[in-house]
């Protein structure tokens, strides 16, 4: 696939060889991966301690990136103040780093793995990608473990062949997508005029963004972001994901720091079917999401050199899709969860600059047009989205709609 061409729709899964190589190359994908080796066998929802466990056995006193942090008011940006002391992730060479995961991977505690099933697969996920990108180490654990990718290649055909990841590179499910509506206004809450309208309003506003932020770009040395997601703002009132795990939706799960309804939100779901005949890139991978901004590229330089600069190591320019441009050709954009776990933090290269896709909610479709033929309420969700950590505590907080039972 050339950077030019643009994803078709409901392209065909990648085989499992291709899912191990999708898993082994992303930094959330490796990051996943790692848990399994420092999780107990009983215990698939564990605290994640990958990076501490890999820092500590590699010497790193302390996670890198702790430095304390000075707030500059004057060009309201961070710096740091207290450079980290001792041997730094970036010295560490790459065969020290391969022994140490080839040791733990040779301890065999990670075999339970494959019988993983969706709802445990599910909820891993959410540990490591929450907080992405966010977590005191995360880009020096990224590319320790890019060291050693190989090592950890048992573990990534495992995943890629248990039940959890069954459907992780499946098209969009056209017969049960599920909707958050939240009443009242904000994050969830149906677009004002439609969704078209709600496209555009989210372009303006992105554009001029851009243009007032871009003349004042942090210097190196200096990450400033608040624009650090791929997704538009206006997916968050329209973008569905497919019915699993027996749950009113995935979404209550927080896979993203950004744009879920707020603690006591009542939240509607509703189940849509839609229409066969809709248009949706299947973003699969880093390939799909280069294509699919390569073909319809918009300047975000200046919102989003912040996170992005400090994750790659880039200097930009950075580009995202023009969801306007795109709506001609596309109704929705799916990103699978494969290609969560396969793309997210990487710099792909595109026009003059690079994209970056990152927090997007897995398995979600950012629709740029009403495809749905048919809906139904299922029931109303009330609870904290910062409280839930299992689907016990989704659950407990959901009613169905008696029509629904």
């Amino acid at each position: 696939m050339t950077t030019m061409d643009v994803p078709p729709a409901d392209a065909t899964p990648p085989d499992h060889a291709e899912r191990e190589r999708l898993l082994l190359g992303g930094p959330l994908g490796r990051h996943l991966l790692l848990t399994f080796l420092d999780s107990p066998d009983e215990d698939w929802a564990g605290e994640d301690s990958a990076a501490e466990t890999l820092f500590a056995a590699l010497g790193l006193s302390r996670a890198p990136g702790t430095g304390r942090l000075a707030y500059d008011m004057l060009d309201n940006t961070f710096r740091e103040i207290m450079p980290l002391e001792g041997r730094r992730a970036r010295d560490v060479p790459a065969e020290e780093v391969r022994a140490v995961l080839r040791e733990r991977v040779a301890r065999g505690a990670w075999h339970r793995l494959s019988e993983l099933d969706e709802e445990n697969g599910l909820l891993k996920l959410a540990d490591v990608s929450f907080l992405f990108g966010f977590r005191s180490g995360d880009p020096e654990l990224w590319s320790l473990s890019a060291l050693a990718a190989e090592e950890l290649r048992p573990l990534a055909a495992a995943l890629a062949a248990s039940p959890a990841a069954e459907t992780w590179w499946s098209p969009v499910a056209r017969g049960d997508q599920r909707r958050l509506v939240a009443t009242g206004s904000g994050p969830g809450s149906a677009p004002r005029g439609g969704i078209g309208a709600a496209v555009r309003r989210s372009m303006a506003e992105a554009r001029a963004q851009h243009l007032a932020r871009l003349p004042h770009r942090p210097p190196p040395g200096h990450r400033i972001g608040a624009f650090w997601w791929s997704a538009p703002d206006f997916a968050h009132g329209t973008w569905t994901t497919g019915g699993r795990a027996d749950v009113p939706s995935i979404e209550f799960v927080r896979y993203v720091d950004s744009g879920v309804p707020a603690a006591g939100t009542k939240v509607r779901v509703d189940r849509l079917e839609i229409d066969p005949a809709a248009r949706v890139a299947e973003i699969r991978g880093p390939a799909d999401w280069q294509a699919l901004v390569a073909r319809f590229p918009r300047d975000v330089t200046g919102t989003h050199d912040g996170e992005w600069r400090a994750w790659t190591g880039r200097e930009g320019p950075w580009y995202l899709p023009d969801w306007e441009a795109l709506a001609a050709h596309y109704d929705g954009v799916h990103v699978t969860v494969g290609a969560c776990l396969a793309a997210f933090g990487l710099a792909l290269p595109v026009e003059d600059g690079w994209t970056v896709l990152a927090g997007w909610l897995p398995d979600a479709t950012a629709w740029v047009r009403d495809t749905a033929t048919a809906a139904r309420t299922l029931g109303h969700w009330r609870g904290d989205p910062d409280s839930v950590e299992d689907w016990a505590d989704v659950r407990a907080h959901w009613t169905p709609d008696a029509s629904a039972r």
